[in-house]
């Protein structure tokens, strides 16, 4: 700083002299402008939605240090819908201008790129750089129900799936997950066995038994609805000593295939969806969090499917024509003052671009070394306008994705709003 001031200093003279290529009444000059313009990022309100609206939340990936896999257990199921937020810009930062000059009027057309990373959910811009930042999960109605505890949405959501898919859910949670498959659909009892039962010497087991149609009497209690009671009264026979639980339910009563009873259970009491409700409820009530998180898996892999959208950056490529006027309070010293209207070309993800109406409104100081050369600092706002919507964003799927659903065409819907502010530093030749 001190060097420049002295050559500014000894270019004062010199300026005197020379006058201004672009000094009042002066003949119109060209020139052209190159400067450094490091930004901070204003982008707010950023969110992204499958395009179908099947999404229900957006989850992180868990950077958990391991090689990245796009599998629906490698996302942080217990953070929906972080807050999404940019980096500033002060590395890749560069504008250029090409324009016209005469009297205190200049008028440029400028381009200008900028690149805003994306922060990690930590929002610590000192966090070392991850690629897992950038990778989010868009996770649809029974995922999302199950681990924020939304018993009526993924009761809703189990009773407009088939029985075959569910049937496949439930074997996975009974071959890999016994714990989880013990308190789901596990039966109860609501009588009492009498002191001798069928010439034993036993009280009678009074847990209901799963079948394909619910008939509960004093001596039967069969039922084809998941986690129901037996006979409510004096018990003889036709009892269970022990719960059923979740496989017993799958094998009993869906049969295996989910033929039947999903999601409505037959016989004696049945109700539209009950069975699906039942479900649901036992989800939601009776697994611990970290159940929920590897229930919300395989529904993810095995029957909704889910997306992933990788988010890297937010750059914008500008193009503005700058109406700029020069303040004269010196033959070396010139405020200025610029509005320009433009395009902003912005690419949320990478090979995807789309072009927003923008404005640019910048601010500063010219200093004059000499008839050709002038250098300047200041500062701009640029605000991209519009609706902020960017549609049509690729979606990537699920390497462990088994379910039946179809993502041929599945794009993403961004909408934020964009604006940066910054200063600039550069330096313009005119001829």
């Amino acid at each position: 700083m001190m060097s420049l001031a002295i050559v500014m200093a000894g270019q004062d003279a010199k300026a005197h002299d020379d006058g201004s290529a672009s000094g009042s009444g002066g003949a119109g000059y060209f020139y052209v402008g190159l400067d450094y313009s490091p930004a901070f990022s204003q982008i707010r309100d950023f969110s992204i939605r499958d395009s179908s609206d099947k999404d229900r939340a957006v989850y992180p990936y868990l950077n958990n240090g391991d090689i990245i896999k796009l599998e629906s257990n490698r996302f942080d199921w217990t953070n929906p819908n972080p807050s999404i937020r940019f980096q500033d810009n002060m590395l890749v930062a560069m504008e250029g201008s090409v324009g016209y000059g005469i009297g205190n009027t200049r008028v440029e057309f400028e381009v200008g790129y900028e690149h805003f990373k994306i922060r990690g959910t930590s929002c610590s811009v000192s966090s070392e750089d991850s690629e897992t930042d950038a990778l989010y999960l868009l996770a649809r109605e029974m995922s999302h129900g199950v681990v924020s505890m939304q018993t009526g949405g993924l009761a809703a959501a189990l009773a407009k799936t088939s029985g075959k898919d569910f049937v496949q859910f439930a074997k996975a949670v009974g071959i890999s997950h016994s714990d989880i498959d013990g308190k789901v659909c596990k039966t109860k009892s609501a009588g009492t066995g009498s002191e001798r039962c069928g010439g034993g010497e036993k009280p009678c087991s009074t847990n209901a038994h799963y079948a394909e149609s619910t008939l509960k009497r004093e001596n039967w209690g069969a039922t084809s609805l998941c986690s129901d009671s037996g006979y409510r009264g004096v018990i003889t026979w036709g009892h269970e000593s022990k719960p059923l639980v979740f496989r017993h339910f799958v094998e009993k009563t869906l049969l295996e295939d989910g033929s039947k009873n999903w999601p409505t259970s037959t016989g004696e009491g049945s109700k539209s969806n009950d069975n699906a409700e039942a479900v649901a409820k036992d989800l939601v009530n009776e697994l611990t969090p970290e159940e929920r998180t590897i229930v919300a898996g395989l529904f993810a892999k095995i029957i909704e499917g889910s997306e992933v959208i990788e988010i890297k950056a937010i750059s914008s490529t500008s193009v503005t024509m700058n109406i700029c006027s020069d303040i004269t309070i010196s033959n070396i010293l010139m405020p200025y003052v610029c509005v320009g209207p433009g395009m902003s070309f912005v690419s949320v993800v990478d090979g995807h671009t789309a072009a927003k109406f923008a404005y640019r409104l910048k601010a500063g100081l010219s200093y004059k070394f000499s008839k050709e050369v002038t250098a300047f600092a200041g500062g701009f706002y640029h605000h991209v306008i519009g609706d902020g919507v960017y549609d049509d964003l690729p979606l990537r799927h699920l390497s462990d994705d088994i379910s039946p659903v179809k993502h041929a065409k599945d794009t993403a819907i961004a909408r934020f709003v964009m604006r940066y502010f910054g200063g600039e530093f550069g330096v313009r030749l005119a001829f």
